[in-house]
């Protein structure tokens, strides 16, 4: 009996996550395409690939099913940031909510130094501003800002 509540505990506790940042964005622009800017005072740029509708940070999936949860406008691409004084590059997953503010875009990547997180809102259709941490001491940290670039 005992087996079975700590193995019921460890898949509950493998289900839950943070909550997302404020519900679906209703209406998602299209965010493909190059933007670059700062992120800490350093060189940041990202390149969205793919944009299009997933599961959120939360809820149950089954292989590709998503069982419980809401679905989100999503992105995929690559982000580059500057780590100790060089470019490095990342795969990198956005997730695109609506919240009082506004359209809201919160990024993860995740490195063989750690993870880093940014959330951005949406300004106007060519730039957007937030802030963004690096789970390690040497990654960028603080205010970020991106504009599209043609």
């Amino acid at each position: 009996m005992g087996r079975l509540a700590l193995v019921l505990v460890l898949v509950f506790a493998g289900c839950t996550t943070a909550p997302p940042l404020g519900a679906p964005a209703v209406s998602a622009p299209d965010l493909r395409g190059s933007w670059s800017g700062t992120w800490g005072g350093a060189w940041f740029s990202l390149l969205v690939s793919e944009q299009t509708i997933g599961p959120g940070e939360s809820g149950v999936t089954l292989g590709p099913w998503q069982l419980l949860g809401e679905r989100y406008p999503t992105l995929t691409g690559v982000m580059t940031s500057t780590i100790r004084g060089e470019r490095v590059s990342t795969h990198v997953q956005g997730l695109l909510g609506q919240t009082g503010a506004g359209l809201v875009l919160t990024l993860r990547a995740h490195s063989a130094a750690g993870e880093q997180r940014v959330t951005l809102r949406l300004v106007d259709r060519d730039r957007l501003l937030g802030s963004g941490d690096s789970q390690y001491s040497w990654g960028p940290q603080g205010a970020a800002e991106l504009t599209r670039t043609r």
